[in-house]
C-alpha cells in the first residue's frame, strides 16, 4: 500500500513539474492579470516566470495546458472521473485561471464516462400514454386557438383544427370571444361531417355546459386535456408554433 502511494505521489510530481515547464515557457498574460499585477498587492505576484493568483498558479491562455490539468483531475483512475463542483476544488488547490468553471463545466458534460456512471437524483418520469390511431379520416380532431392576436378585418384569433388520421390541417380566422357552437356549426361539420371524438385544451371555450349537452346528444365521446400539455395534444401544440412562426 505504502508503495502504491509512493508511487502516486511521484508520478504526480513528475505530472506537476511537466506542466509548471510549459507555464513557464509561456509568457502570455491575460488583461485581468496584468492589471492585477500592477497594483502590486501581497494577492498576486510573479516569481520565477510563474504568476500566482492568491497563492494559485496562473495558467495562461493555452488549450493544450488546460486540456491536460483538466484530464489530470478527472480522467486518472485515482481522481474517479468527479463532479463539476469536486473537480473544481481539485484543481484550484493549485491552479486557476479566468473561466476556470465554466471549462470544468464543459468538460464533464463531454467525458462519455461520468455521463454513463453519473447518478440520477431525480424522480423518474411517468410514462407517456399515446392516444390510440384512428380508424378513418376526420373521425377524431383536436382543436386549438391561437390568440388574441392583433386584430385584422374584426379578427384577432386563429383556430386551429387537425385531423389526427390524416393530419390535414384546417385554419379559421376568428375572435377569442366566439362560441363553441359557431366554430364547430361553420368550420367543421359542413366539411367534414360530425367527429366522433374531440380532443382539445381550451377549458372554457370548448369544455362549456353547451359542449357537454351537444356531445351527450350527438352520442361523441368527449377528451380533454390540461393547456400546454403536449403529452396529450402535441401535434396540435407543435402546429401552433409553426403558424405562430409564419405570423
Amino acid at each position: 500500500m505504502t508503495a502504491e502511494i509512493t508511487m502516486i505521489q511521484r508520478r504526480t510530481m513528475i505530472e506537476e513539474s511537466n506542466i509548471f515547464k510549459k507555464i513557464k515557457r509561456n509568457t502570455t498574460r491575460e488583461k485581468e492579470v496584468v492589471q492585477a499585477l500592477k497594483k502590486e498587492d501581497s494577492l498576486t505576484w510573479e516569481e520565477d516566470g510563474v504568476v500566482y493568483m492568491e497563492g494559485r498558479v496562473y495558467v495562461p491562455n493555452n488549450r493544450k495546458i488546460k486540456e491536460e490539468i483538466l484530464k489530470k483531475n478527472h480522467d486518472l483512475a485515482d481522481v474517479g472521473h468527479p463532479g463539476q463542483h469536486r473537480m473544481l476544488k481539485l484543481i484550484k488547490r493549485t491552479y486557476w485561471w479566468p473561466g476556470l468553471k465554466e471549462d470544468i463545466k464543459k468538460y464533464i458534460q463531454e467525458c462519455f464516462k461520468y455521463q454513463q456512471n453519473k447518478v440520477q437524483h431525480q424522480r423518474k418520469a411517468g410514462e407517456l400514454h399515446p392516444l390510440e390511431i384512428p380508424k378513418g379520416p376526420w373521425q377524431e380532431i383536436s382543436i386549438n386557438i391561437i390568440g388574441p392576436l392583433p386584430k385584422s378585418n374584426g379578427m384577432d384569433a386563429i383556430v386551429v383544427i387537425v385531423d389526427q388520421f390524416t393530419k390535414i390541417i384546417r385554419l379559421k380566422a376568428t375572435t377569442t370571444n366566439i362560441s363553441s357552437e359557431k366554430i364547430y356549426r361553420d368550420k367543421i361539420w359542413k366539411l367534414h361531417g360530425i367527429p366522433r371524438k374531440i380532443l382539445s385544451n381550451r377549458g372554457p371555450q370548448f369544455a362549456s355546459k353547451f359542449m357537454e349537452k351537444l356531445t351527450k346528444v350527438l352520442r361523441m365521446k368527449r377528451q380533454l386535456s390540461m393547456a400546454y400539455h403536449p403529452q396529450t395534444d402535441g401535434q396540435t401544440e407543435r402546429i401552433n408554433q409553426e403558424i405562430e412562426t409564419f405570423l
